[in-house]
């Protein structure tokens, strides 16, 4: 079937036609092609027919439809930010030449689009990105490239931006986001670091986030304060549920807290662990 007449079909025909037009058309290569096809992964409304455009759009690969993706990373649609990922990682860190012009967008929306985009790629290049992004100067867009570093493998340089980003935060979205990393990372270098910031900090619900990486990265020497401010701000539960995740158990230390304090728990697990 002629060029034209596969685009007239893929918008202007049913969801099978459609479907079958984008599948043919990876047989066209031209910036007209790619560009239909970005189109209809960004207007269509049906998921098959934008899940098939960005198969093809892989297949055409090359210079055009990376740097397309990356601009239709701003679209509205979920689903066609979700397929532009997918063909930047397709194509690995060949699309991290082109994220430039976000990286350094004074939008901070587009660099929190490159951000996302350099996660799904991966690799050291993307990595080192990640970790200069921790240093922006809007918080929306640090605290999303430290919520990355979760995924990123264990590195010495990881552990420092986590351990300086500890130590330079102070608000509670910070606070969280960073400790929740740290959890999940198994940071236990940095368990003498965030001794230090629960110490210096005098919010409770801060300190409950700083108590929960602590718990949980196994700092024993802690357990009855994260009890007692946990009391504080009624979220005992959450910390017990730490500890048995650290512990497999509850220590008997704990046990012994929960009973001379008369504190009853509500959650069935908990009730049968103490």
């Amino acid at each position: 079937m002629p060029k034209e007449e596969l685009i007239r079909e893929l918008f202007e025909g049913n969801p099978k036609e459609r479907k079958f037009a984008a599948e043919d058309l990876a047989e066209y290569k031209d910036e007209e092609t790619i560009s239909v096809l970005f189109r209809a992964i960004a207007e269509d409304k049906n998921r098959g027919v934008k899940e098939v455009c960005a198969e093809s759009l892989k297949r055409i690969g090359g210079e055009s439809v990376i740097k397309s993706a990356v601009e239709v990373l701003k679209a509205k649609d979920p689903l066609a930010r979700a397929l532009c990922l997918d063909i930047l990682a397709h194509f690995g860190e060949d699309s991290i030449a082109y994220l430039s012009p976000l990286l350094k967008s004074a939008d901070y929306n587009d660099r929190k689009y490159a951000l996302d985009a350099l996660a799904v790629i991966g690799g050291r290049k993307a990595m080192d990105l990640i970790l200069a992004m921790t240093k922006d100067p809007n918080p929306n867009v640090r605290y999303t490239a430290a919520e990355y570093l979760s995924c990123l493998p264990k590195d010495p340089k990881v552990t420092q931006t986590l351990k300086k980003l500890l130590q330079e935060t102070d608000d509670p979205y910070g606070i969280s986001t960073i400790c929740q990393v740290i959890r999940s990372r198994k940071e236990t270098e940095l368990l003498p670091d965030l001794s230090d910031k629960v110490k210096d900090v005098t919010d409770p619900f801060i300190k409950h986030w700083l108590y929960k990486a602590i718990v949980v990265l196994n700092g024993t020497d802690y357990l009855i304060g994260a009890l007692e401010n946990a009391l504080e701000i009624e979220a005992l539960e959450d910390i017990l549920k730490d500890i048995i995740l650290a512990n497999g158990e509850i220590p008997h230390d704990v046990k012994n807290f929960i009973r001379e304090n008369g504190i009853e728990v509500e959650d069935e697990m908990l009730k049968e662990s103490l």
